[in-house]
């Protein structure tokens, strides 16, 4: 029997809620992948201390410094990262409270 694309995307559709909403997982403590999902929905968003600058990384994995765009990681996407200057011209670059890298603004190279 050949399906057509509508009828495998119906039947797609219909594992893929079974596997996400009803499902549970041995991985997830027997719950769902929809109620870890629904959890970290209400993780609070992060917040820096005031002394920060607060960017966002775009779709491209880059933020803006002064006027320049400068690339940190795909993986970084739509996420907050907070650079704060710990010397003359010296910027750490944190997500959260972790320090990834830091770059000079004379050269804007990134080092980490």
């Amino acid at each position: 029997m050949r399906l057509t694309c509508r009828q495998q995307q119906r039947n797609f559709d219909g594992l893929q809620q079974e596997y996400n909403a009803e499902r549970p997982h041995d991985a997830l403590g027997q719950e769902t992948r929809s109620s870890l999902r629904a959890c970290l929905d209400r993780v609070p968003p992060l917040e820096y201390l005031g002394h920060f600058l607060v960017t966002k990384i775009t779709t491209g994995g880059t933020f803006r410094f002064r006027h320049r765009l400068l690339y940190l990681a795909n993986a970084m996407v739509d996420q907050h990262i907070g650079l704060e200057e710990t010397d003359d011209g010296i910027w750490a670059i944190h997500f959260n409270s972790v320090l990834l890298a830091a770059f000079d603004e004379r050269d804007y190279i990134i080092t980490g």
